[in-house]
Parts: structure tokens; sequence; C-alpha cells
């Protein structure tokens, strides 16, 4: 940064030399010098006011909280959550009393917390809404805070508060929201299982409503519903029919009455498919009925309805996946083994990642065995073994690594539900799996709430950091634009006036004598030199953004060069990671090492990667670096400090240099020159001096908010400390209970794994066997064949010797 920094000066000083005005390009003639030197001297200190109109300027060009809101509200649309939730706590914070502006901006943030999936949070800022929301402005979101509470309630199944929603509720007096007040208490009620309750609320929803598709799908759910709780129970043993008809005519009668009590779910679905899909939300609900109306005729056993209802889902559908399997298996009840086997490739084309893709699989791999296509089922099966294999293995070494709830939950939460303790990586599919079994949303919920409370509390300490060291810096005006603006008007000013100087020292030049010597040929060596730097300071807003620019640009560059150390430190892990994969796979592929190379290998790479985290840690550390220096670069950093320095060298040689040519070192136009033109410098520095003093009440001013900023982040420090000693008190409360739950949950997915593998190897060896039964058929039948040829053989040749031995002679021949 030193090796460049003169080669950035001397270009921001030509830069400067082709702004300055044509006539200052090339030596001026003393009077031309003088006269422009005295406007500018003036110019000068007429704009000395405008330093407070700039400060003035700076305080009433801060946004709007319109505009804040606005921002805030594009970052929420734009998914950008952490930045959206920070301007609207800004917004709320700062315009506390303006009732329009906090309202909006609260439900937003509440908003902004339910879409980031930070329900409590969500929770709180909706209650507030609620409770505020009796009257004035905020009474106007009182009824979505009402509905978004009971999406939390439903989402965090807590359904305890639910009446106390209700009960709020029933006091909005407005009846413009009666949809969705009616929409969601519906949902509430149906939850609780108040079936009549939640269908007398949904039948309100009026058809104008955005939610009346939903509306008119839940009722239909209220339907199936209390169809299932008005199922007779089933029959004990003892009472069950004996015989087989009996049993044919008891299923019959069984199968006809589900189709009798599921007939107006049904048509409550159906009713729901003939609503037009006018937005993506509303087709999404169309095509969940018609999934509905595919189970409902599954379960009455009525499998061509099934298949035309399913056939109804469109292939952009979030459900198509999971209608491809389940269509499958209706085409397995109805007999058609090929449409089963086309759904089943066109699942694993359009839905890799689907959660049925391993059943799929496998009952693809049977229809293919079924049908006699033993090389394809083979195939099949042994893709199934070779993906969920490797599953398994990872998710037992991950369940064997401890037996304690309590460390099994500290390194879910250490590794964000992703790294083992030996660094390989846990299926995503068995983590879904997980997160879906019993209790599992719950559990991993806690976790995930625990990783991004510390992320949030590591970013807070990280911007507390960087808050403190911009307060330590020289140039912490920053801080405050508004000051910022006045301090750069009043420097613009000041590096004027020093142009001016320039001028006048141009106009000495003409007239002084070159064969000068003595004291009066040094000073005037020294000012030449520094004349070209004086040129290049800034005074325009365009000079001072130029520098801004180029600061800005230093700490980019290095930046960047962090960021290439960091991807090639992610190849190098990368490369690690396959050559771990090739010793671990080599034996499958027919590679045997000896213990004592296998061994070698491991520690070289195990050596490799302690490496590679050091090499992290410090380019994390370099990182770190940047983020602070550059914090510390731009407007009042050390380029402007060896400004101040070169303007008061500048002043003092060209001062000294004025006063010796008026004693009459330089010559005799040079004394009247310099008696001529020391009163402008003497006005310049009268216009430096109130300048100077308005400085020094910014600096003040800048201390001043500078110990107010200083007071509040160490207040701000001290709640974030609180915050995460109340963090490790609660997840030292959660951590056996959730522990345990998340083991159980993983022990699941082994389970379910190990069925899956094991299923595969089962049609392996099903295939084996039904190979060997086809050749030994085969086989069999080739024999019996040459059998039946031989016989057939003999038959003939005894006909013919017969038929030989008849004719004269024959017995002879």
């Amino acid at each position: 940064m030193r090796s460049l920094r003169p080669l950035l000066f001397g270009v921001g000083a030509a830069a400067a030399l082709t702004v300055w005005p044509a006539h200052y390009a090339h030596a001026l003639g003393a009077d031309e010098a003088a006269q422009a030197a005295q406007r500018s001297i003036a110019d000068a200190q007429n704009e000395v006011p405008s330093i407070q109109r700039a400060i003035a300027t700076a305080k009433t060009a801060v946004r709007f909280p319109a505009q804040r809101i606005a921002e805030g509200d594009l970052l929420l649309r734009n998914k950008d959550y952490d930045r959206a939730a920070i301007v609207f706590n800004e917004v709320i914070e700062k315009y506390a009393d303006n009732p329009t502006v906090h309202a909006e901006a609260s439900f937003l943030l509440g908003e902004t917390y339910y879409r980031s999936k930070q329900l409590l949070s969500a929770r709180r800022v909706f209650r507030r809404v609620v409770e505020t929301g009796q009257s004035g402005r905020m009474a106007a979101y009182q009824p979505e805070a009402l509905a978004r509470l009971v999406d939390i309630a439903l989402r965090t199944r807590d359904l305890r508060e639910l009446d106390e929603i209700f009960a709020k509720m029933s006091q909005v007096p407005s009846a413009k929201v009666e949809s969705i007040l009616a929409y969601s208490r519906g949902r509430g009620l149906l939850a609780k299982k108040d079936f009549s309750g939640a269908r007398q609320s949904l039948s309100s929803v009026p058809a104008t409503s955005p939610y009346h598709h939903q509306a008119r799908y839940l009722l239909a759910l209220a339907a199936v519903k209390e169809a299932q709780a008005s199922a007779p129970a089933e029959a004990p043993k003892s009472e069950a029919p004996k015989t087989e008809a009996a049993k044919t005519d008891a299923a019959k009668a069984a199968q006809a009455a589900n189709r009798g009590r599921y007939a107006q779910a049904i048509e409550a679905f159906r009713e729901v498919t003939r609503l037009p899909p006018d937005t993506p939300e509303h087709k999404h609900v169309v095509d969940l009925s018609w999934m509905a109306i595919g189970r409902l005729f599954y379960e009455t056993d009525q499998w061509n309805a099934a298949a035309e209802a399913y056939n109804h889902v469109d292939r952009s559908s979030p459900e198509f996946g999971t209608m491809l399997y389940e269509l499958a298996s209706v085409y397995v009840r109805l007999g058609d083994v090929q449409r089963a086997q086309r759904a089943l490739e066109v699942l694993s084309i359009a839905d890799p990642d689907s959660s049925d893709i391993a059943e799929g699989s496998l009952l693809r791999g049977d229809l293919l065995l079924r049908t006699g296509q033993f090389p394809k089922s083979l195939e099949t099966y042994e893709s199934v073994h070779k993906q969920y294999e490797p599953m398994r293995l990872k998710v037992d070494s991950f369940l064997g690594a401890t037996n304690d709830p309590a460390v099994y939950y500290d390194k879910l939460r250490t590794e964000q539900l992703e790294i083992t303790s030996e660094g390989t990586q846990l299926p995503p599919l068995a983590v879904q799996w997980a997160r879906e079994a019993e209790d599992g949303p719950e559990a991993f919920a806690v976790l995930d709430e625990v990783v991004k409370t510390r992320n949030l509390i590591k970013q807070s300490q990280a911007l507390v950091d960087k808050l403190g060291v911009l307060m330590g810096a020289p140039n912490r005006i920053r801080a405050f634009p508004e000051l910022r603006a006045g301090e750069q008007r009043a420097i613009g000013i000041i590096n004027s006036l020093m142009k001016a100087r320039v001028t006048l020292a141009e106009g000495l030049d003409d007239v002084e004598d070159s064969r000068l010597s003595g004291e009066i040929a040094a000073v005037r060596e020294q000012r030449r030199a520094l004349q070209g730097q004086v040129l290049s300071l800034p005074v325009s807003d365009a000079d001072f953004m130029q520098l801004d620019e180029q600061a800005s640009k230093e700490w980019n560059t290095l930046s960047q060069k962090v960021q290439q150390l960091t991807l090639q430190i992610d190849t190098l892990q990368s490369i690690v990671n396959a050559l771990r994969r090739v010793l671990r796979e080599g034996p499958a592929q027919g590679v045997v090492r000896d213990a004592v190379s296998q061994r070698r290998l491991e520690d070289e790479l195990a050596a490799n990667e302690r490496d590679i985290a050091l090499y992290r840690a410090r380019v994390a550390e370099v990182h770190k670096m940047v983020d602070t220096g550059r914090m510390a670069a731009g407007f009042g950093d050390q380029k402007f400090t060896q400004d101040a320095s070169l303007r008061a060298q500048f002043k003092q040689l060209l001062a000294r240099e004025v006063q010796l040519a008026t004693q009459g070192s330089g010559g005799g136009k040079a004394v009247a020159y310099a008696i001529r033109i020391a009163p402008m410098l003497g006005q310049a520095d009268q216009v430096d001096d109130a300048v100077n003093n308005m400085r020094a009440d910014i600096a003040r001013q800048v201390q001043k908010k500078t110990k107010e900023m200083q007071e509040l982040v160490y207040q701000e420090s001290s709640k974030i400390l609180d915050y995460a000693a109340k963090l490790d008190t609660l997840d030292q409360e959660a951590r056996l209970v959730v522990g345990q739950v998340a083991m159980r949950n993983f022990g699941l997915v082994r389970d379910r794994l190990k069925n899956i593998v094991l299923r595969a190897d089962v049609g392996v060896t099903e295939e084996a066997w039904e190979v060997r039964e086809e050749q030994v058929t085969r086989v069999r039948n080739l024999l019996t064949e040459r059998a039946r040829s031989e016989r057939l053989l003999d038959e003939e040749l005894r006909e013919v010797l017969d038929d030989a031995s008849d004719e004269p002679g024959g017995a002879k021949q």
C-alpha cells in the first residue's frame, strides 16, 4: 500500500491539473495572477457561510421514513430478510412518535421475521401490533397480525393460545376484513377439531376474497375429517365372519360404506377444482384438491377414477413428484405395469430429491423383475444399494460417535446438522427424513433457532467491534454525514485559498530575478517543489468523491486477493475430499492397498487438512484486518493529514518568500509585487482562521457525538453479552430433551436406510434367483424338447425300417 501511494498521488495531481482553469496551466503574469488570486480569495470569503449550509443540507438530505420503509419492503420482497429487519428496526426506533410510520414498520417487521422463519420473534411483534391496534393507525394492521398469530400457532403446534386469538378477533369492528379473519378462525378451529365451527367460519369467506380457494379446500378437508370420525369401529375377531363368502360380503359392504362416506368430501374437492386458478397460490390449491380426490378414490378402491384424478396435476406443480409415486401405486393396483414403470421413470428424472424416490426405485425394480427385464431390474437394485448404503454408513457412524444425548446435541449444534466429527457431511436426505420424523419439526426447530441466534449474536458483536474501530479512528467524522459535509466544504475552501496562493506565487515567479541566491533562492526552490502537489488538493465534491473511490479501490483490490486465497483453499479442500473418497472406495473399485500404505496416505491427508484449517484461520484474520482498514480509509484518512502538513509548509514558505522579496532580496519588481500581494495573503489568512474556527467547532461536535455513540455501543455490547448468557441458559435446558429426540430420529433414519438397502439386496438376490430359475426352466425345456425330438426321430426311423421290411427283399436289404 505504501508503494502504491506515490503513484496514486501522482495520478491525482495530474487529474487535478487537468481540471484547473486553462490560464493557470502556464505561468501567469504578475497582474493577471494578482487579479485572479484576489477574485479567488473573495469567492472563498463569500463561501464561508456555505459550511453551515452544507451541514443543514446534509441533515435535511436524510431519507424520509417513507423512503426507508420502501427500501425495507424491497429487501423483504427480494428475501433479504436480515437487512430488511435492520431497516424496519431502525424506522421503529427513530420514528416512534410517528404513528403512521411506526405502525407500518412494525407490521412489516413481523412479516419479515415470519418469512425468515423466526416465528417467536414474529409472534412477539404481532402481539404488540394487536395489543396497540385497538385504535389509531395500528388498527389497520390488526386483522393481518391476528391472522399471522394463527399461522404461527399452527406452525409451532401451540394451540393453547388460539382461544385468546379468537377473542381478539371478535373485538375487531371493521367489516372489510371479515374474510381474512373468518379464514384464519376456520383454520384454527379445524386444527382444534371443531369441525362444525370451522365449517361455519370457512363458509362465510366470500367468493371475492383472495382466500376463497383455500377456504373451500379446508371445507372439503373438514368433510374428510368428519367422515373419518364417523367411521364404525373395527369388529372384534370373535365377531368377524368365518366363511370366505361371508368375508367377501363383509369386504364389499365395507367398501360400499367407505364410498358413501367419502362421497360428500370428494364432491367438495371437485368444487374446488372448478374454481379459476388465477394465481400461483390458487393453482396450487387446485392441484392439492386433485391429489385429495385421487387419494380418496384410492382408499375406496376406485382405481380408474383415482388415476384420472392424479393425471390432472400439472407438471409445474410442487405436488408433481408425489403424484407420480402415488399414480404408480394406482397403476400397480390396476395391473398396468408399463404405465407404473413409466410414472416411476419420470419421477426419477423430474424430482430426484423426492422423499419417495427410494420407495419408487424399489417398486420400479420389482416391476421390472416381474416383467422379466432382469438386467434393468438388477441395475435398478444396484443403483439403490450404491446410493443409500453410503448414507447408512455415514448415519451409523454419526450415531456411533456417542450415546450421550447432550453430547449429541452439542455436536449437532456446533456442526449445524451438516458435519460430523470426522469431517464427513451428513446426507441432506437423511437430515430431511430426521426432520420429518416424530417430534422432528419441533426438535430441529430448536437447533435451527440456536444456530441462527448464535449467528445473529456473532454478527451483532462484529458490528459492535466495527463501530468501536470507527469511533476510535482519526476519521470518525465519517460516521456523522452532516458534520462530514461541513468539514468537506471547509477543507474545499481552504484548498481553494491554497490554490489562490499558488496563483500569487506564479506572479512572483514572473517578477523575481531568475539569478537569485541566498535564502530566498532556497525558499523559492522548496516552494516550487510543493506547488504541483498543492494544485492537486481537492476542492469540489467531485474531487473528494474521486479520493473516496481511489481509497475504496485500493482496499477492494486487497479484498479480492483475499477472496482468491479463499478459493484456492476451497480447491485444496475439494482435492483432499476427493482423495479421501478414492481411499474409501478403492476396494470396491478393485484397488487394494496394504494396511501400512493406507495408514500413511490417511496420515498425509489428515496433516494436509490441519494445514488447510490453519490457512483458513489466517485468511479469516487477514479478511478482518481488511474490513477494519476499509473503515479507516477515505475521507479524513492519512492522505488528508498529509495534505494538512503540505498546506502548512507551502503557506510558510510562500510567506517567507514574500517577506524576503519585500526586503529587496528578489529584485526591484519583486518588491513592488510583494508589497501588493501582502494584504491578499493577510486576507487569505483571515479566511483560513475563520474556516479553522468553524472546523474546530465541528471537531467538538464530532467529539460529543463520538462519546454518545461509544456509550450507546457499550450499552448494546452489554446487552449482547446478556443475550448470549440467556441463550446459554436456554441451551442447557433444551440440550438433553432435544438431543434425545434428534438421536432417536436419526436412529429411525438409519433403520429406514437399512431397510432400503436390505430390500435392494433382496431384490438383487431375487433377480439372481429368477435368472437361475429361468435358466433352469430353459434347460429343462431344452431337454424336454430334445427328448421329444429324439423320440420323434426314433419313431420315424422305426417307421422307415418297418416300411423297408414290408417290401420284397426288404429283409435282405
